[in-house]
């Protein structure tokens, strides 16, 4: 934003869009609530057909780039060595502390890093349990899970369910494609 005019439209536009403004300045909008990312998506949406693009603070770039790790290192492909540690790859990667990483982390996301890796290793396992073949043996070694049993215990907290719950809609789905039915005509 270079001018007063430029301030009035992006003013107008948040507005409507219904965000709080705390203040808006020549090239920074601050507002008095975080922003969602369906808030952040609406608002590039509606200032692009202007000509105003929306740069990235740097704590949600680096949620971004972390979600992007956690992705890459908990797809189910990752070289798991003695002794890894998601923290400690994390430290290594950004050159910056991790418990600062984590709160940067939980700031902009609400909720832990530590609990969101949790999330996305057990939506993976359940992936697995339904779309694969893979025993619940290779996917806790998958996804990088000490035991079988910390794997299912915390499936079971995280779900409610266990893991053979998840291995039957895979029986059941192939017991369902696996037979065939007959549609006739009644008169």
């Amino acid at each position: 934003m270079v001018c007063d005019r430029c301030i009035l439209t992006i003013r107008n536009e948040l507005d409507g869009l219904q965000i709080p403004i705390n203040e808006i300045t020549l090239g920074e909008v601050t507002t008095l609530s975080a922003l969602t990312a369906p808030d952040i998506k609406a608002i590039g949406e509606q200032l692009l057909p202007l000509g105003f693009t929306l740069l990235e603070n740097k704590n949600t770039k680096l949620v971004k780039e972390l979600k992007s790790l956690a992705e890459k290192v908990y797809a189910g492909s990752f070289d798991f060595t003695d002794g890894f540690s998601f923290s400690g790859l994390v430290a290594a990667t950004f050159h910056k502390d991790y418990v600062s990483i984590s709160s940067i982390f939980c700031s902009v996301e609400g909720i832990t890093l530590e609990k969101y890796i949790i999330g996305y290793r057990i939506e993976k396992a359940k992936e697995m349990l339904v779309y694969s073949s893979y025993s619940l043996t290779d996917i806790a070694y998958k996804l990088g899970y000490s035991s079988v049993a910390h794997l299912s215990a915390q499936f079971k907290n995280e779900t409610g369910l266990t893991p053979s719950h998840f291995k039957k809609i895979r029986q059941d789905k192939s017991q369902f494609r696996g037979s065939k039915h007959s549609i006739r005509k009644v008169s």
